[in-house]
């Protein structure tokens, strides 16, 4: 009844329900013969690949196509993938060559002209510069103001606890306001008002700044009305803010929020009058009649701002609509020179020296849009600020200004820094050493050392260092109370690293500065210096001066645990020497270099230890220094512990990453041991990275295979104990990886090295491990998005099995143990509904029996003996993997009945695929009876019947599989052929 049921019906009921047969019902062909069949190759002149690229003659031999892939087929082993292929010692390649083709990719980023990035100079660059002329004038040497504005907004401030932002400026501290409803009536009443000098009450900042906001906004407002007389009285009223003092310490970024809408409104003003100028292009008598308009509501303007009694906003405000001067050129005392002297002169009409030096750096500012190489006035402006400062200091002006503010000399003259770092950069761009020579008079009769501080941040590096001794004078004698002397020191080193100083000067200019540096008393002083300078001595001197300036350093930082209090000064140094010095084993050999790295601690410590694994994993020479690696080990360990179950997951990719770099530089060449020691104390000190582990498994599998090539494939007592050693490695480190994917890839790869290496009883070892860890395979996993893991299973166990067709069987379990192990935990696995996996890794233990039926197996080991020289002549080894082929259909057919009366589409198409792999695999490996033979029919059939039709890709399949039966040498196969033929 059995046996009618199987011939008529591709499914039995279930495999356990099969009586006992006398007579297998499938057999095996044991007579395959397995030739390789070599393919003729021819020379080729380039590959096809490269077709579209240029190629350059190196002068090699070129290698035919099939040498090519030969040798790619070669060394194509149980490995990683090329990016995490720790066996690879070639990854760290960085050649944008291609097989000597240039990479066409890379080639095009060498394009000379690129309109991206000439858009986006364009739309960033010099903001305040809107003609051509000005264009060319400056270069990026020159700071624009809306790069320095971010910075005066966040320095100077009366409250430090509360950025300042403002929502009309792109400055990186914009946002929205909402001002309250009293605030803006109180504005608005104060514009009706015609009195001018109209007194305001004392105003905490936040309040200035809702005031600026709302003029800002009402002057928007009033010009879109056409109110122009409104928009003037809110420009004064803005530029009458300007003259309290009253928060002093918030001045600097009142005056650059306060000067953002007067430009508004001076471009306003400005645009209009050229929108008109523009416009007259009708006729030419028109013309001349639109341009005297023109000029006349330029004189307008003017005149109206004149007519302003209070001299401050009188200024500022002319000179925000200072460019309007060249619509009316040719007009008495509108020469812009003459103009900008006038007002220059006029500023020294201002009483308070602090307000009357930021109108001169906003005269300075806006004289660029109509005079830009005009900078004599700027020289006049100084002479002014000096003999301002110098007037108030012999009166008590000055004294009672600090007692009123609360603030010292110190604070005091830093607000004037904004102004005078403005006024000498415009002066300084592109000027003469004459020019240099000029403002220096200026310095000397001032002795003022915030001047000096900005003369020597303002002219080009090369000036300073061709005078570097007049200056480091200048410094030794400057007067520290206007101005720190080590801020002055700071930038007098920026200096001497951006330029080149004499060489017969750089030893002495540096014991210059530092027999005043080393006696600072304020341990913060004198490592701010030092962290300039660090750079000076890395730039300009050898390692051995590096190394003395590491020790004057330590010198001042240990006693007193003083270096905990400058953290951030010290790893600042520690990059820069990462930076200029590449070769770790340089940074090592100065005495003084690991002390430094030892006294950070917390936060600073890990920063350093990730600077420092940077360092020596982009280091060009592999190394085996000891020193190298125990700070490797050290800095690895502090990176390692620093992170926790809470860290980031990128975080702990990248230190892992990062880690694996450095174990990559470390090799021992021939020395094999000492590699494995160091292995091991790796997994000791990464024990929490999976990936850090997944390198070193792989390494100890390189070892081995760097062993066998050293014995050349033939091991010595002494040889075999190591690669057991090895081996045993692996066994303990791969159950602590968490990572199931990893941990089973390196199941696999250590135990095809073990067997390699002959090392069988290990080998069964992990093959044992890996079946027992494939029910730990998740059948989805759910990150971001579901996803399943049935095709990743279904390849890693096709690998698996490839290796089990040359394993050799136990010698007390038999040559089934694995084999069947390995179908007992597929056939228990948690599949998913509807899944054909399990049919899909059945059909490919069927081409293992077919394999071991052989009495050669299509490849070996060298020096393995495998199954087809240890059983082959064993009858009770081919009557038991004749039941054990059987056992294997009957569970796929079981499968299949179970799943072809599913009403999803995809699954039927799946099942079709199975019924379709079933008779090529029968075809192939099986003995063609009758029993096979009408299993073949029956399978046709549902298959047929299952794929529908619109499935190109299953119903082609089938077709070609019905041709191979018909070109089979068989009467068999003839007959099904035959059948199968008259039901199309």
């Amino acid at each position: 009844m059995a046996e009618k049921q199987s011939a008529s019906s591709p499914t039995p009921s279930s495999p356990q329900q099969q009586p006992q047969q006398a007579t297998p019902q499938y057999l095996l062909n044991s007579k395959k013969n397995f030739k390789v069949k070599v393919l003729n190759g021819r020379e080729v002149e380039r590959h096809p690949l490269n077709s579209i690229t240029k190629t350059e003659d190196t002068g090699k031999p070129k290698q035919s196509a099939l040498s090519a892939n030969a040798s790619s087929l070669q060394s194509s082993t149980i490995t990683p993938t090329a990016d995490n292929d720790p066996l690879n010692n070639n990854n760290n390649n960085n050649n944008n060559t291609l097989g000597g083709v240039i990479d066409p990719l890379n080639n095009s980023l060498e394009r000379k002209h690129d309109p991206l990035s000439e858009t986006i100079a364009t739309m960033g660059g010099l903001k305040l510069i809107k003609e051509n002329h000005l264009t060319t004038y400056v270069d990026e040497n020159f700071m624009p103001w809306d790069t320095l504005k971010p910075s005066i907004l966040q320095q100077y401030t009366s409250d430090d606890s509360t950025p300042i932002q403002v929502s009309f400026m792109s400055t990186g501290t914009s946002g929205k306001f909402k001002i309250p409803i009293n605030r803006l009536n109180k504005i608005l009443e104060e514009l009706e008002q015609d009195k001018e000098d109209s007194k305001t009450t004392q105003l905490s900042q936040p309040e200035i700044i809702m005031d600026l906001e709302t003029l800002h906004s009402e002057l928007l407002k009033a010009w879109a009305a056409e109110e122009r007389v409104r928009s003037l009285k809110i420009a004064i009223q803005t530029a009458k803010l300007l003259s309290d003092t009253s928060l002093i310490k918030f001045y600097p970024s009142k005056f650059v929020i306060a000067t953002e809408i007067l430009d508004t409104f001076g471009n306003l003003v400005y645009d209009r009058i050229k929108k008109r100028l523009q416009s007259s292009k009708e006729s030419k008598n028109h013309e001349i009649l639109l341009k005297e308009q023109a000029k006349e509501t330029c004189r307008n303007w003017f005149y109206k701002i004149a007519s302003i009694r209070e001299l401050l906003p009188r200024l500022f405000v002319e000179i925000s609509i200072l460019k309007c001067y060249e619509f009316i050129q040719g007009d008495v005392n509108t020469e812009p020179k003459q103009v900008i002297n006038r007002i220059s002169e006029m500023i020294r009409g201002i009483g308070n020296p602090l307000v009357a030096n930021y109108i001169r750096a906003y005269l300075t500012r806006r004289s660029f849009d109509l005079c830009p190489e005009y900078k004599k006035f700027i020289i006049q402006l100084l002479k002014d600020f000096v003999f301002t400062q110098k007037s108030y200091e012999k009166s008590k002006y000055l004294e009672n200004t600090l007692a009123m503010y609360r603030i010292t000399l110190t604070d005091y003259m830093g607000l004037y820094s904004p102004s005078l770092e403005w006024l000498l950069q415009c002066l300084a761009h592109k000027a003469t050493p004459e020019t240099l020579e000029e403002v220096l008079e200026l310095f000397r009769e001032s002795k003022n050392s915030l001047l000096l501080n900005h003369i020597i941040s303002s002219f080009p590096p090369e000036y300073i260092c061709s005078n570097s001794t007049m200056f480091s004078n200048f410094i030794k004698d400057a007067d520290t109370l206007s101005y720190p002397k080590y801020q002055l020191y700071s930038t007098f080193g920026v200096n001497l690293v951006l330029g080149q100083p004499p060489k017969n000067q750089i030893l002495s200019i540096l014991n210059d500065v530092w027999k005043v540096v080393t006696n600072f008393e304020n341990i913060k002083d004198y490592i701010s210096v030092a962290e300039v300078f660090i750079e000076y001595v890395l730039t300009h001197c050898s390692e051995k001066e590096t190394d003395v300036f590491l020790k004057d350093i330590l010198r001042h930082i240990i006693p007193d645990k003083g270096y905990e209090t400058i953290q951030s000064h010290l790893q600042s140094i520690v990059l820069k020497i990462f930076t200029h010095i590449s070769d770790f084993g340089k940074l090592v050999s100065l005495t003084n270099f690991l002390p430094l790295l030892d006294l950070f601690n917390g936060e600073s410590q890990k920063q350093i230890s990730r600077s420092t694994l940077e360092a020596l994993s982009t280091s060009k020479v592999m190394t085996s220094d000891p020193i190298l690696i125990n700070t490797f080990l050290t800095y690895g360990k502090a990176l390692h512990d620093s992170l926790n179950s809470l860290s980031f997951q990128d975080e702990v990719r990248q230190v892992t990453q990062l880690v694996v770099n450095c174990i990559n530089k470390i090799d021992f060449g021939r020395d094999v041991e000492k590699q494995l020691n160091f292995y091991v104390e790796c997994r000791q000190t990464f024990i929490n990275f999976d990936g850090v582990k997944n390198r070193l498994v792989y390494g100890v599998c390189e070892i081995c295979e760097k062993t066998l090539a050293l014995v050349k494939g033939k091991h010595t007592p002494k040889t075999i104990s190591f690669i057991r050693a090895c081996v045993a490695y692996c066994f303990i480190t791969i159950p602590s990886i968490d990572d199931i994917f990893l941990k089973m890839n390196l199941y696999l790869v250590s135990s095809s090295v073990a067997l390699q290496n002959q090392a069988l009883s290990q080998a069964d070892a992990l093959l044992k491990a890996a079946i027992t860890f494939v029910q730990e395979i998740p059948p989805i996993l759910e990150f971001k998005q579901v996803k399943s893991t049935e095709d990743w299973t279904i390849s890693y166990l096709s690998d698996f099995i490839s290796l089990l067709v040359v394993t050799p069987g136990h010698p007390e379990s038999g040559p089934f143990y694995l084999v069947k192990a390995l179908y007992k935990v597929v056939k228990e696995y948690q599949w998913e509904p509807s899944s054909t996996a399990k049919s899909k890794i059945f059909i490919q233990l069927l081409l293992l029996c077919s394999s071991w039926a052989q009495t050669s197996l299509p490849y070996h080991i060298e020096k393995v003996e495998s199954n087809d020289q240890l059983f082959t002549e064993d009858p009770e080894f081919n009557t038991e993997l004749t039941e054990f082929y059987n056992s294997l259909i009957k569970e796929i057919l079981y499968d299949l009945n179970l799943l072809k009366d599913e009403p999803d589409s995809l699954t039927q198409k799946k099942v079709g695929f199975i019924c379709i792999d079933l008779i090529n695999a029968l075809l192939n490996v099986g003995e063609l009876n009758s029993k096979t033979a009408s299993l073949i029919f029956n399978l046709y059939n549902m298959a047929k019947k299952i794929v529908p039709s619109s499935c190109f890709n299953e119903i082609t399949y089938l077709k070609n599989t019905l041709v191979f039966i018909g070109s089979l040498d068989s009467k068999m196969a003839q007959d099904i052929f035959n059948k199968l033929s008259q039901q199309q």
